[in-house]
């Protein structure tokens, strides 16, 4: 529509399937999907979009990736230099919207060398239940690996507190600005967001973390990602909003899927395949 929109490459992360973050899924599936997909069927790769969209006079950035402080050496924390390529800097962002506070969607709010702001002039937006969650006094992480737990406290509650008094707190069903509505994914997290953009007849649905991977999130729907707070939440999220994109036949967009995170969902009895969107011809 009226909107123009980028996909930023912030990087991502991979490692043998062995050690996939999908632990309760069967590994001769997994592997057979990978296979299906034309993909390495020992490996899997997560890479990491952002969002950026220009709505009028509002230039809006969906999550601001893991900045500087998460596997950097990995190619990671591209943020702020494609935005450069764009001729953005960041006092020309007027809205950052977190879908959640993980920290490969959060890191890049706080300057690691000074701890100050990013994004000085923009406003902040989270869900309310996702703040109060990270920066309540005991966040129950249980559901998560052993190792991340600390750290992913620790990390959510740095950012989101160094930006305490520029929150704005949004909710499921809030149109934060003309053509942007915020729908409820709870799950991955307890404040988890996903976010529809309308213009004309033209729509975009922002999956966030509701699926990690073209093939298996979507072949395998009821298997839980490893870092899902309410794994089952997750689960039901995940088959909600994935038979909504089918039946309406939405364009989605997503945190983890392949670059630039385009495609539609198809419904295949009690699974789904992810439609990559072609690179236009011409």
């Amino acid at each position: 529509g009226d909107f123009d929109a980028v996909a930023l490459d912030h990087g991502g992360f991979g490692g043998p399937l062995a050690q996939s973050p999908w632990p309760a899924g069967d590994p001769a599936k997994l592997a057979a999907d990978l296979a299906a997909a034309n993909m390495p069927a020992d490996r899997f790769g997560l890479p990491f979009n952002i969002l950026l969209v220009r709505m009028g006079a509002e230039l809006v950035l969906i999550d601001t990736g893991c900045g500087t402080v998460y596997r950097p050496g990995q190619g990671n924390g591209r943020l702020l230099r494609h935005l450069a390529t764009l001729g953005v800097q960041p006092e020309h962002i007027t809205a950052v919207i977190l879908t959640h506070a993980h920290g490969d969607h959060i890191g890049g709010l706080i300057d690691t060398a000074t701890q100050s702001p990013v994004f000085t002039r923009a406003r902040h937006f989270i869900d309310r239940r996702e703040f109060d969650f990270w920066t309540g006094p005991t966040p129950d992480v249980s559901a998560i690996p052993a190792a991340a737990r600390a750290a992913s406290v620790a990390s959510a509650g740095r950012c989101l507190g160094a930006l305490a008094s520029r929150w704005h707190f949004i909710a499921p069903g809030d149109t934060i600005l003309p053509g942007l509505e915020i729908f409820d994914a709870a799950g991955h997290t307890p404040g988890h967001i996903a976010l529809r953009f309308s213009s004309g007849n033209a729509q975009l649905l922002h999956i966030a973390d509701t699926a990690h991977h073209h093939a298996i999130s979507f072949a395998n729907p009821d298997v839980p990602f490893a870092f899902d707070i309410a794994p089952q939440l997750a689960v039901a999220t995940r088959r909600r909003l994935l038979d909504r994109a089918a039946a309406e036949r939405t364009r989605l967009f997503g945190s983890h899927l392949p670059f630039p995170g385009l495609g539609h969902v198809r419904k295949v009895g009690d699974r789904y395949e992810h439609v990559i969107e072609p690179w236009p011809a011409g």
